[in-house]
């Protein structure tokens, strides 16, 4: 071969090089957005049940324009979604199973599961309006409807639901055109204090001692991961090593919602950065390591998760719309994806106002509202138990929502998804929305406190509580 040839091939060899890697980078970070607007699609669709022409724009508007290149494809009578990059790079599909709501199938590996439980007939909420004579008199049902009306006439924020439950009744609620009582709404990080409920209810039958190291298979033998307990990994405290970086393609937390098949998996082999109680850091991967192993605790008793799940705590408080979507591998993604009408949520935050007790009947231990209350030692006073505190911090830090008491803890999720339990006027609100490109927490922060200002304090409360 001539030298002339011979750098011709070192030249083409290389271009082919490049373009070879060129092309898996960009499939990789194609699979994360096409994974992301199948599972998305899916669920909205087939779960939340709204019009396919509603959902494609509303749902991936404000998105990084690289999204915008993502084709979906929607095949309703298979009930499926297809989502591909250009020049065919990327590729997802997403399933939906009756029970089980949409699954990612990777490489079309998805795990069987048995029929999902039977449905049940809910009893509706006590409702209390104000022209009845049901009306709760501390209720200013005038400034409620002022605040609520006037949130959703100016709807920068996006708000698509608020309900307000006081003593267990409902004041007021209301919902964005394309929204109804009867829409299951997504929870995304919510779905962390479901997990934490459905942990409490495994503790109160002796299933679970949250101070015993969990026990993850793949930690067996493991000196550092072994002595993880079930409180470490409830308090975001293990010690694990992950990435929740939304902003970052192929960050840990998207890489495990959107291409991995075992969430949880990817979680336990995660690398030990830090002794446990040491440090607290958000991760969604914890959670899903702690809803794969309770589901493996389960699973030795005998027990399905999903079946679990409906008779210890949803069917008891009536709550008979939520949907626990599944991984591929089969476990429960109790980091993110939970759907539910607005009043079940709004059930489980009664169920924690009223210390576990549902009509007579303790569904979780006793004083296990105060354990996921209690502020996990390294957070800062902004974190218990898989639940968000609105503590001010040690530093300066102050509370999230101004204007509201401290002895408040709320379930949250991105974009704005909250059920905010309030005991000192025995009152829970729940807002869903999609609050997209700012931080959600300031734009909700003042309707909350309009809504909080428009009940008064019990009687038997012993006046204001401090703020």
């Amino acid at each position: 071969m001539s030298l002339r040839n011979a750098l011709l091939f070192a030249v083409v060899a290389i271009a082919a090089g490049g373009l070879v890697y060129f092309g898996v980078k960009a499939d990789r970070m194609a699979r994360i957005g096409a994974g992301y607007k199948a599972k998305v699609a899916c669920s909205e669709i087939f779960v939340a049940g709204r019009d396919r022409d509603a959902v494609i724009p509303a749902e991936f508007a404000g998105m990084p324009d690289a999204m915008k290149q993502i084709a979906v494809t929607i095949d309703e009578a298979a009930k499926t979604v297809r989502a591909r990059g250009p020049l065919g790079f990327g590729g997802a599909r997403a399933i939906f199973r009756e029970g089980y709501g949409c699954t990612l199938a990777n490489a079309g590996r998805i795990a069987p599961l048995p029929s999902a439980p039977a449905g049940f007939a809910a009893q509706p909420w006590p409702e209390a309006p104000p022209v009845s004579g049901k009306a709760i008199m501390r209720v200013d049902y005038g400034a409620l409807d002022f605040a609520l009306t006037r949130a959703f006439e100016d709807n920068a924020p996006n708000h698509r639901s608020f309900v307000v439950a006081v003593d267990g009744k409902i004041v007021d609620e209301r919902y964005a055109d394309g929204f109804d009582v009867e829409t299951p709404f997504l929870s995304w990080s919510m779905a962390k204090s479901v997990t934490a409920t459905l942990v409490g209810a495994a503790v109160k039958r002796g299933l679970v001692d949250v101070n015993d190291p969990a026990p993850v298979p793949e930690w067996a033998g493991d000196a550092e991961k072994s002595k993880i307990t079930w409180n470490d990994l409830l308090q975001m405290q293990s010690g694990l090593g992950f990435g929740e970086q939304y902003d970052v393609i192929r960050s840990d937390v998207n890489r495990m919602l959107f291409e991995r098949a075992d969430a949880g998996g990817m979680a336990a082999r995660s690398p030990v950065d830090h002794a446990p109680g040491e440090v607290w850091y958000y991760s969604s991967g914890t959670t899903n390591l702690i809803a794969r192993t309770l589901r493996q605790v389960l699973e030795k008793e005998g027990v399905d998760f999903h079946e679990f799940a409906k008779e210890a705590i949803f069917e008891p408080i009536g709550a008979a719309t939520f949907t626990l979507e599944v991984d591929a591998a089969g476990s429960v993604l109790g980091s993110s994806f939970v759907y539910a009408m607005a009043r079940d949520w709004a059930r489980l935050g009664q169920l924690y106002l009223q210390d576990g007790v549902w009509n007579g009947e303790r569904l979780l231990p006793e004083g296990w509202k105060d354990y996921v209350k209690t502020p996990a030692g390294a957070s800062d006073h902004q974190y218990g138990a898989q639940f968000w505190l609105n503590r001010d911090g040690e530093n300066g830090r102050t509370r999230f929502f101004p204007g509201v008491p401290e002895e408040m803890y709320f379930f949250a999720g991105h974009e704005g998804q909250y059920v905010f339990i309030i005991p000192d006027k025995r009152m829970v609100v729940v807002r869903t929305g999609m609050t997209r490109g700012r931080a959600a927490m300031p734009e909700v922060a003042p309707v909350l406190k309009e809504i909080y200002d428009a009940v008064g304090f019990p009687e038997d409360s012993g006046g204001e509580a401090a703020r």
